[in-house]
């Protein structure tokens, strides 16, 4: 945590404490008693998205907190650290200083909820026996997950986000070389940093092809990939890849196994739901691939493979270090969407669970399959709010 000087256009300055995601991050997952403010005017109801319980959140927007004279006006919990948040960390600097000179304890969230959005956390996972390193990236904000595997000082990057300075920086300190990127599928709630990975150091995009076609008009996309196949194999150092075409939330969707270890399932496969087959208007032709998928992993896959998504949601359990994973016997047992169904009674179980999809997926996919292009900011909106990819 710091602290910066800061001034208001007068001849005042003041000095506000500020934090980092990555701190209130630290400050979550170490149970330290804590209380979010957000003072955003609220958009829709929007509150802060992703790994953030509900119950820590208290909007109030900034006009109004500015005129309490009392704490006890704002809602504020005596003895409670503050953090403010706002859309880019600088309203909240007001509103920190303003609780503090009313005798809270208050920081301001440096970037706000745009720098939220974009942090990823690296977590690491005992790796299978052909790999030296797995990390999984968290990107709180979003409830995605990205995933670094190592082996041999070999490296490839699994799902990556946009904003992938963490993962290269990963790389960086632990001496590995990159030499694969890959998407398991062609994303609709975040823009994929995969091709851009690809063309700043030169190594293979790997994606099914399935995926590079625009799904809600069959436009062919532009992208410049490695396609994938069922069954193909990629290997660095001494681990192989064996791509499993898993269709269903996405006609291109693949997992990506480490042997019978483990399976980068992308939006295939949750820990607690599978990925939602109605995003493009064709829910019955979807929802049977991904009843078809389910059927030949519960077919071939051991009980003791690991299984790592590409999402999850506030109600996912972590482990006891903060990652998201489980065995698939796990799942078998757990997970709504595996118990023992046909195709007809999966089919109702879609479509009993159906919801809005966001608007600015349409826009998402397009930009990940090379159609539409959108600069920062527009990215930042297109991207805000956690994912809504789940059947749930």
């Amino acid at each position: 945590m710091a602290t910066r000087s800061w001034s208001n256009n007068t001849a005042t300055v003041y000095t506000v404490p500020e934090i980092t995601p990555l701190e209130l991050v630290r400050k979550l997952e170490s149970g330290e008693l804590i209380q979010i403010v957000d003072v955003r005017a609220r958009v829709g109801g929007t509150a802060v998205p992703g790994s953030i319980p509900e119950d820590k959140i208290h909007n109030i927007v900034g006009s109004r907190l500015l005129k309490s004279t009392r704490l006890e006006d704002t809602g504020m919990k005596p003895g409670t650290q503050v953090i403010v948040i706002c859309a880019h960390g600088n309203d909240s600097k007001t509103a920190a200083q303003h609780l503090n000179r009313l005798g809270a304890q208050a920081w301001s969230l440096t970037g706000g909820v745009a720098a939220w959005m974009k942090l990823s956390v690296p977590r690491k996972l005992l790796p299978p026996s052909a790999l030296d390193q797995l990390v999984q990236f968290d990107r709180v904000g979003k409830e995605a997950l990205s995933y670094a595997l190592i082996s041999n000082g070999k490296a490839m990057l699994i799902d990556p986000p946009r904003n992938f300075a963490a993962h290269l920086q990963f790389l960086v300190e632990e001496g590995a070389t990159l030499i694969a990127v890959a998407d398991t599928h062609v994303h609709a709630d975040y823009i994929s940093g995969g091709l851009d990975i690809s063309r700043r150091l030169g190594v293979p995009y790997y994606l099914h092809p399935a995926d590079s076609i625009y799904p809600y008009d069959s436009t062919p996309g532009h992208l410049e990939f490695t396609p994938v196949s069922d069954g193909m194999t990629i290997q660095f150092g001494r681990c192989v890849i064996t791509a499993d075409h898993t269709p269903g939330h996405s006609p291109g969707s693949v997992t990506y196994r480490v042997g019978s270890e483990a399976a980068f399932t992308g939006d295939f496969l949750f820990i607690s739901s599978v990925g939602r087959p109605d995003l493009a208007d064709k829910t019955d032709e979807w929802a049977s691939q991904l009843w078809r998928s389910i059927q030949r992993a519960k077919s071939s896959w051991t009980s003791a493979m690991m299984v790592y998504p590409a999402h999850y949601t506030s109600q996912t359990p972590r482990g006891d270090d903060g990652t998201i994973a489980d065995s698939f016997s796990h799942l078998l047992a757990n997970n709504p969407a595996l118990k023992e169904m046909t195709e007809a009674e999966f089919l109702r179980w879609i479509k009993a669970h159906e919801a809005v999809v966001p608007a600015a997926y349409r826009t998402i996919k397009g930009i990940n399959v090379g159609l539409f292009t959108a600069g920062e900011d527009e990215a930042d909106m297109l991207e805000n709010g956690k994912n809504e990819c789940a059947v749930l």
